[in-house]
């Protein structure tokens, strides 16, 4: 696969046989050489989370012409974000899943590591498809774009979107203050509104329209559906 990232492999341990997938990051991403090593730092210290719910990354490095890569495990699943494209999940469902997607952000938080741009395409769901296990994918490599580009402002990425993506954006997100452990759980309620209700809180036909809402606005979540 490829998106605004890179592109993904699959692959197989030469020695052990494991089935793995091998993320190649997009070679501006490591255009300066401290924006590569935070993302390096940041990519072992999730490494030591080791959570259920966070996908482990077990190798990574730098190919001859630059470009980073990530060796994780290859999930047999789909994503949330195909999940959702069905309408609204089952109560029990929901939470089942955003349990999961919790206890992977408190575990990573706990070793400093923010996500940044948690959002149903960065969540893949294995298993039975009543009481699936998530699995958290991507976490910081949203911060490798900020660092490649410069984050005093937000900025476009190469691909013609903001650092982030808007609808799970906090309103520090917009602004030079940056993401911090607060916004993640703000994407999490985001992400709870959606599962629930079928679609995200915040609709508009333009970035700058996206902004008001956003930054104005107190995401409610509709508590009689959770129970």
């Amino acid at each position: 696969g490829a998106g605004g990232m890179g592109e993904v492999y699959a692959g197989r341990h030469p020695l052990i046989g494991k089935r793995v997938a091998i993320k190649v990051l997009r070679r501006e991403l490591a255009s300066q050489p401290d924006a590569a090593e935070r993302f390096l730092r940041e990519a072992r210290a999730v490494n030591q989370v080791d959570h259920p719910n966070v996908v482990d990354v077990f190798a990574l490095g730098r190919l001859p012409d630059g470009r980073l890569y990530l060796v994780m495990d290859l999930l047999d699943g789909e994503s949330l974000r195909a999940t959702v494209r069905g309408g609204a999940l089952a109560g029990p469902r929901a939470l089942h899943i955003l349990a999961q997607v919790a206890a992977a952000l408190d575990a990573a938080h706990g070793k400093g590591v923010v996500h940044r741009d948690l959002k149903p395409d960065n969540v893949v769901l294995t298993g039975p498809s009543d009481r699936p296990t998530a699995h958290v994918l991507d976490f910081g490599i949203a911060k490798l774009v900020a660092d490649a580009q410069g984050d005093a402002v937000p900025t476009l990425t190469g691909q013609g979107a903001w650092l982030g993506t808007p609808a799970y954006m906090a309103p520090e997100q917009w602004t030079a203050d940056g993401a911090t452990a607060a916004s993640d759980r703000y994407a999490l309620g985001v992400l709870a509104f959606e599962l629930i209700t079928g679609k995200p809180p915040f609709h508009a036909p333009s970035l700058p329209a996206m902004m008001e809402p956003v930054s104005y606005t107190h995401l409610t979540l509709p508590t009689s559906d959770l129970v």
